[in-house]
């Protein structure tokens, strides 16, 4: 939100709560109370708008997940549409790939599962409604988003308690991109992404797990984190977490970089030192 507030849009956030809508506030938009699966809170919402962006979820239980996000795309649709809305967003994940050795692109073979299963059919309930020059839809896959919250607010939490574990060998390779340089892809692509397209969203320079997770342990003066086997992640975890945890997935950002986009931090390590010495600038613990 906050980039697309720096690009000059004129932001909203539909919030359920007050508190919510405070932190839509400091991130330069504009706060509507309401829910995603209400008509009239939704409708109200997006009366007057030429965008949406459908970034809502609820994680908690798959059966909330599957409402939220496939169902509060339906919902988003139809508000759209009645709304005369040309442009729509879905911010998907990386996730939903099989993972493979070579670079992946927007149309190597997917295996969503869990959570990604729930993104993917958000994707395609989107997709379904690209009518061109009408709602035109695209679907934006950002890879693993580091920022002051999220996952990487959990991994850097059990990284300093010596709680984090890798998954194997950690030879896998993730993907990554800055919370802003996803933001700004983001806006990238609601002035000119086309519509029935996806995109991947990440810096374009992959790094195994185990490196990441022994530079952030560094940065933190925490020592590097165990190693478990993928039955033991199995069995803590769930198979479906723990497969995505060892999976490989190289992912390509060659079709969001034609668009103009480029990343202001290009690896990880150029971007973790100053977002971790912010989340732990009060902290006793290292974070240089």
């Amino acid at each position: 939100m906050r980039s697309l507030a720096e690009d000059g849009f004129e932001v909203r956030g539909l919030a359920r709560d007050a508190a919510k809508g405070e932190r839509v506030r400091e991130n330069g938009g504009i706060p509507f109370l309401g829910d995603i699966l209400d008509e009239h809170s939704l409708a109200t919402a997006i009366v007057g708008c030429t965008a949406a962006v459908h970034l809502a979820a609820n994680p908690s239980r798959e059966e909330d997940a599957m409402q939220v996000r496939v169902e509060g795309a339906r919902r988003l649709i139809q508000a759209a549409r009645s709304a005369g809305v040309s442009r729509l967003l879905i911010g998907s994940g990386y996730w939903v790939y099989r993972g493979q050795a070579e670079p992946i692109a927007e149309d190597a073979p997917v295996d969503p599962r869990g959570e990604s299963l729930v993104n993917y059919e958000t994707e395609r309930v989107g997709l379904a409604a690209h009518i061109a020059g009408e709602l035109e839809v695209a679907v934006l896959r950002p890879g693993m988003v580091y920022g002051d919250g999220s996952w990487f607010r959990g991994m850097t939490t059990a990284i300093r308690s010596g709680e984090y574990s890798v998954v194997g060998e950690g030879k896998n390779r993730w993907s990554f991109v800055a919370l802003p340089d996803a933001g700004r892809a983001f806006s990238t692509v609601l002035r000119s992404g086309l519509g029935g397209e996806v995109y991947n969203v990440v810096d374009g320079n992959p790094i195994m797990l185990r490196e990441f997770v022994d530079f952030v342990a560094r940065k933190l003066g925490a020592p590097a984190p165990r190693t478990i086997d993928v039955e033991a992640a199995t069995e803590e975890y769930g198979v479906d977490i723990a497969q995505h945890l060892a999976a490989d997935r190289p992912t390509s950002n060659e079709k969001l970089r034609r668009l103009g986009w480029v990343p202001r931090f290009s690896t990880a390590q150029e971007g973790l030192p100053p977002l971790l010495r912010t989340m732990y600038a009060h902290s006793s613990g290292r974070a240089d």
